[in-house]
């Protein structure tokens, strides 16, 4: 399944394969934060697993039309 950065339950990124490339974007963004030694992301960020996106965005059509 893969993973995406949400902001409120609002979905702010693309889908990455891994949660490891999410924060990879997260930090690339600004959006990590290092606490105690520990790596978060700001508040109200989050990583949660979502649906696939639809990258064509096109219909496809039923074999044989």
């Amino acid at each position: 399944m893969p993973y995406a950065l949400f902001e409120d339950d609002q979905k702010l990124s693309k889908e990455f394969p891994t949660e490891e490339e999410v924060w990879a974007h997260a930090e690339e963004a600004g959006l990590v934060d290092f606490v105690a030694g520990k790596t978060v992301l700001e508040d109200g960020y989050t990583i949660q697993p979502c649906q696939p996106d639809d990258e064509t965005g096109i219909p496809v059509p039923p074999p044989g039309l």
